[in-house]
């Protein structure tokens, strides 16, 4: 089934199969017919088609055959969606307006609904956000004609109906209609309370007709009942949420998904609990009567926000905070959250200070829902529970600062300098949320991950001033110091927090909170007001970064790496009691079987040298000397027998195992008695050409940072060539080794690094000393393309570092010395190709370099 639009919706009830009745088929037909017709609003026929379309889909159409068909009911829900938000349309733009967007247009969040496509604004379903363009809505909104309805106008027959059809299918055993009653009921809620606006907004005047005051009396009273079935509407949800939340399900600690009969599992959906909760979630987005009157949630059902003192409302705000916390149901959790969303909104929407001091009293039930709901799904093992948290952080934290510059923004004896408005305004939440801002801004999910630094710089106010766009970030024009400020003020918490998620069962967690720890060391750690903030909690957090140190999954080894020298270099002092330790953890990265962990140890082994001087730089120089020569010890093998090596499936066996859902490692973590959500251990033991090629990732560090004395990171640590000439000397005898398959890999990674160390060098010198050392592994490579058993990485790296090495000491010269060992035309057809791919690039119209290029099309301008 379509349901993207009404017209396909239809449409797709002729192909389902086993074929519909023919009935449906052709009422399907004429209702396609009457889409096209002019001023639908006035056709009965349309709403008359619509209901009979629904009750051929609720009751069986044959005497034969007692089975009754979903799809007709769906379709018919999918038009009323369509049909109300048409006529909420049509109503005068004062009745539409809601306080998301007041006079003052001071906030408007309703970019972040998603909605359930159609009909729910602001409501999580499909997704956690719907861009909204704003110049597109402002030129529909220009061009919309205003048509108030008649009080005999078909929309109220269809809302007459409506309430009975929507409360008997809340709880439908097919989900796709489940989640379009959803639609349906915020569509109803949005279209009831707008007519309430548009009658409060347009009083009668006195010198109209008789029968204009009869029939604004009897639009009235047809408005009335549309409140009634409103609220039924609402009390059949709230009646159907507590009996699923009555039910007994398992603990998200013990999780047998047969448990009893249903979908009582992580993944799917959970009984008609989810949609139950979307539908309270497009219910109160669409209750849209403005300041806090008729209409608004929050004023009509304020007891539901009330501390729980009676049975009647105590259950709704505890039973909230277990779907979004506790509830062992990912998509029942997300969905809870968003019901908490709407709720912030309709407490916005109502401008009465009673319904803002929910959300900024202490002490207030709702707001201490939120601070543990949020404690719980920003932090969600689920990226998907994560990001509906992220989304339900941004409208609260949105909310508290409207409230605080609403009423301290001309009062400046009642603000503190000192902090940043987000943290005046939040108060107690700040030690909960800022931690939690902080790492979702480095989580896996790029969803996650994009929205929390959209959040961030919206929190911190204006980057005009800042030197990080993308991260902390502070400036003279930012009170309070901005995100840096804020963050060096809460370290306390901040650093607990990221030791915590170092020791997470999710390696993904882990993996952002030893970026989150690196992060704090490189800004904050080098910041001239904020680094002493941070320094007591040194320790801590490089104790958590030890024991990443042993994690299976490799890039949280890998950050753990990164992470501990960059404390090295901004807490020397700190770090040297570790010193010992992080060395021996550094040297065994440098080995390890993945090629980025061990560029990675090499990196962090240059910011050693760099904190500790020439002290470090003889126990590296120490390091590099015994592993360069490690390559000759590699066992000889043939391309032949390694081929069958890689491709025996007795080798492969019980190595990686990857995540439910995702494409990531299900990993352990390390460190002994710890145990993560798997037992799969990868234990190809180290081979010894490995060693070599961490040394040369070694080799480059040292070289790009203690070039000479004239460029250099310390004055006293220099690479002259009394060092520097025998460790190449020894590199390219290593390189030229072949008796292995690998060594075209350790190749690879020399002609990657080369043009890297020729440039720190300079010219003179790299041409002078070291250019002839490896003139013979280039060219070797670069003829390989007639046959020498080369790979193309190699083949394309050595092309690569040719071109760059001639960019730098001149191309002349390179094919001079190339031509000296008869080489240059194998110079010459590199070039060329080089020519033929910056030709092709800088074509106009070619794929490659054309701005206008989709993948999902064929070239602009194509015949």
């Amino acid at each position: 089934m379509d349901f993207s639009t009404v017209d396909r919706a239809l449409v797709s009830l002729s192909r389902r199969h086993p074929a519909l009745s023919d009935e449906v088929l052709n009422l399907s037909t004429h209702l396609l017919k009457l889409l096209s017709s002019e001023n639908l609003a006035e056709n009965d026929d349309y709403a008359r088609s619509i209901i009979r379309l629904i009750e051929l889909g609720s009751t069986s159409t044959s005497s034969s055959d007692t089975t009754v068909r979903w799809e007709p009911l769906a379709v018919g829900l999918r038009l009323i969606v369509d049909y109300l938000e048409k006529r909420t349309s049509e109503l005068p733009q004062s009745a539409q307006l809601s306080a998301a967007t007041d006079e003052a247009g001071d906030y408007n969040d309703e970019d972040e609904g998603t909605g359930l496509g159609t009909g729910g604004g602001g409501v999580y379903a499909e997704g956690p956000r719907i861009p909204k363009t704003a110049a597109e809505t402002t030129a529909a909104a220009m061009t919309q004609k205003e048509l108030p309805p008649t009080s005999s106008a078909p929309v109220f027959q269809l809302m007459t109906e409506l309430p009975t059809i929507l409360n008997t299918n809340v709880e439908h055993a097919e989900p796709r209609v489940r989640s379009l009653v959803a639609q349906a009921v915020g569509a109803y809620a949005r279209y009831a309370t707008s007519l309430l606006n548009w009658l409060d907004s347009s009083s009668a005047d006195d010198d109209v007709t008789a029968d204009d005051r009869s029939e604004r009396n009897k639009l009235q009273l047809a408005t009335e009942h549309a409140q009634v079935g409103r609220r039924n509407i609402h009390a059949t949800i709230l009646l159907s949420l507590k009996s699923h939340l009555d039910m007994k399900e398992p603990s998200r600690e013990n999780n047998p998904s047969a448990a009893s009969d249903g979908a009582l599992d992580d993944t799917t959906g959970w009984r008609a609990l989810e949609t139950n909760l979307h539908a309270l979630a497009s219910y109160v987005d669409g209750c849209v009567g403005k300041n806090g009157g008729a209409g608004s949630y929050v004023h009509e059902e304020a007891a539901l926000f009330d501390s729980g003192d009676t049975d009647d409302n105590g259950w709704f705000l505890p039973q909230l905070q277990h779907c979004c916390v506790v509830h062992v149901n990912r998509h029942v959790r997300a969905a809870a959250a968003a019901v908490l969303g709407v709720l912030i909104k309709s407490c916005m929407r109502s401008r009465e200070p009673s319904h803002e001091d929910l959300l900024v009293e202490e002490d207030s039930p709702f707001r201490l829902v939120l601070k543990e709901t949020l404690k719980g799904t920003l932090a969600d093992n689920w990226s998907q529970v994560r990001m509906a948290g992220s989304v339900l952080c941004r409208r609260f934290v949105r909310a508290l600062l409207k409230i605080y510059k609403s009423r301290n923004g001309d009062n400046e004896d009642e603000t503190d300098e000192d902090l940043t408005v987000f943290e005046s305004a939040a108060g107690d939440l700040v030690p909960m949320l800022l931690p939690r801002m902080c790492l979702n801004r480095f989580y896996l999910a790029q969803g996650v991950k994009l929205y929390s630094q959209e959040t961030w710089k919206e929190v911190f106010g204006s980057h005009a001033h800042a030197t990080d766009e993308d991260g902390l970030h502070t400036s003279a024009e930012t009170r309070g110091g901005g995100g840096m400020g804020a963050v060096a003020r809460n370290a306390a918490p901040l650093c607990r927090y990221y030791s915590k998620m170092c020791d997470a069962d999710n390696h993904a967690v882990r993996e952002a909170g030893c970026q989150g720890i690196a992060e704090l060391a490189q800004k904050v750690g080098h910041h001239p007001l904020y680094a002493d903030y941070l320094s007591p909690y040194v320790n801590m957090l490089l104790q958590a970064l030890l024991m990443c140190f042993h994690d299976e999954s490799w890039p949280v080894r890998d950050e753990a790496c990164l992470a501990c020298g960059t404390f090295c270099i901004a807490y020397a002092e700190e770090c040297r009691p570790e010193l010992p330790t992080l060395f021996e953890r550094w040297t065994e990265q440098l080995t390890d079987q993945i090629w980025s962990v061990r560029e990675d140890a090499a990196v962090a082994l240059g910011d050693a040298v760099t904190a500790y001087g020439p002290e470090m730089l003889e126990k590296v120089l120490a390091v590099i000397r015994k592993s360069l020569p490690a390559a000759k010890d590699q066992p000889p093998m043939s391309r032949g027998e390694y081929k069958k090596l890689q491709n025996d499936v007795n080798a492969h066996t019980g190595n990686q195992v990857y995540s439910c859902g995702s494409l990531a490692p299900k990993l352990r973590k390390g460190g002994a008695g710890r145990i993560g959500c798997s037992s799969c251990v990868v234990d190809r033991p180290k081979q010894p050409w490995e060693a070599t090629d961490g040394a040369l990732y070694l080799i480059r560090e040292l070289c790009i940072r203690f070039p000479n004395i004239d460029d250099t990171e310390r004055e006293d640590v220099v690479l002259g060539d009394k060092i520097l000439l025998p460790l190449m000397t020894e590199l390219a005898d290593v390189a030229r080794l072949s008796h292995y398959p690998q060594s075209d890999d350790l190749r690879t990674t020399l002609f990657k690094q080369l043009p890297q160390i020729a440039e720190a060098m300079g010219k003179r010198r790299f041409k002078g000393l070291y250019l002839d050392l490896f003139i013979e592994l280039i060219s070797k490579n670069l003829n390989d393309r007639h046959g020498t058993g080369a790979s193309q990485l190699s083949i394309h790296a050595a092309g690569q570092c040719c071109e760059e090495i001639a960019k730098l000491i001149g191309f002349g010269i390179m094919r001079g010395r190339l031509e000296a060992i008869g080489c240059d035309d194998a110079f010459d057809s590199v070039m060329e190709e080089r020519k033929r791919e910056q030709a092709m690039i800088a074509t106009p119209g070619h794929f490659i370099g054309r701005e206008a290029f989709s993948p999902f099309g064929p070239p602009v301008g194509s015949h």
